[in-house]
């Protein structure tokens, strides 16, 4: 048993000679020495010089788009990817129009919306970890709004709120001036009114409060309810004076004009007025002077 290697490994290196005759004259033209060791090395090396090269042109020639089976090209690859992006993105803007037609639709059925109820749980959760301290422009904007509710908004009489109340108008909600009108066709629900930074808005009818909250394309909104099924709808601000439930008078400050959320490219008050759930022109209920 111990002699069979030493007997194989003998037979591998037995020498043989390779030689090319002459067929007429039986010349050689030439011999090569070889071993059975030497073969089977010879047809190794071979064989991985062969793999290597075929290895070479199908992975890094456009070959490999022809011989390798269900070969996806890297172009193809990135424009997948890029469609996969676009679908989330897609998915994800449906998903947050269809909750915002879902929470108007409570407001306009008289519910309290979802996300005023997380807005105020979460400011009741961090009021103990903040920090209450008004700066100089805070001050000298409460002072200025708390003189300007001083004057006689809420008194009848010619031109007054009631008496233009019981009219069906309503009042301006901010001095201003008109920049986009009432156009349904292009979904703009509502009139669009420019006024200077800091400009204080006012309710327009005595109603109550109905979302006081942030939501992504109409930043900071409010929304008050009023009698006879009319909501009126405040976009856009910089801040909210109201909380939801709380009931205002015409002419009362409840936010001031801004340019939050996304739909905006400069300060202004996006103003809608639905009239039993349909959006109807504002300008109907407005006396407003360009």
């Amino acid at each position: 048993m111990k002699k069979k290697p030493k007997k194989l490994f003998r037979a591998l290196r037995h020498e043989y000679r390779l030689s090319l005759l002459k067929e007429a004259s039986y010349e050689e033209r030439f011999s090569l020495l070889l071993t059975p060791l030497n073969v089977i090395l010879l047809v190794a090396a071979c064989f991985f010089v062969v793999g290597g090269i075929t290895y070479a042109l199908t992975a890094l020639t456009p070959l490999r788009e022809y011989v390798v089976p269900g070969y996806i090209d890297e172009a193809y690859r990135k424009d997948a990817f890029h469609a996969r992006q676009s679908a989330d993105s897609v998915s994800i803007a449906l998903t947050t129009q269809q909750h915002y037609l879902e929470q108007l639709q409570i407001i306009l059925n008289g519910g309290t919306p979802s996300d005023s109820s997380l807005l105020a749980q979460n400011e009741t959760l961090s009021t103990t970890e903040l920090f209450f301290s008004l700066s100089d422009e805070d001050s000298a904007l409460r002072a200025r709004i708390a003189e300007e509710d001083r004057f006689s908004l809420r008194i009848s009489g010619s031109g007054g709120v009631e008496e233009r109340s019981s009219r069906g108008f309503l009042f301006k909600p901010v001095e201003g001036s008109l920049s986009s009108s009432f156009d349904p066709e292009i979904e703009h629900f509502g009139i669009d009114l420019v006024a200077p930074a800091n400009s204080v808005i006012t309710a327009a009818l005595d109603g109550t409060v109905i979302m006081a909250s942030f939501v992504s394309d109409g930043g900071h909104v409010i929304m008050i309810q009023h009698e006879g099924n009319m909501v009126t709808v405040y976009k856009h601000n910089s801040a909210l004076f109201r909380t939801v439930g709380e009931h205002v008078k015409a002419g009362d400050s409840i936010a001031v004009i801004g340019n939050t959320g996304e739909n905006t490219d400069g300060p202004h008050l996006h103003f809608e007025v639905w009239l039993r759930g349909v959006p109807v022109d504002p300008l109907q209920f407005l006396v407003f002077e360009q």
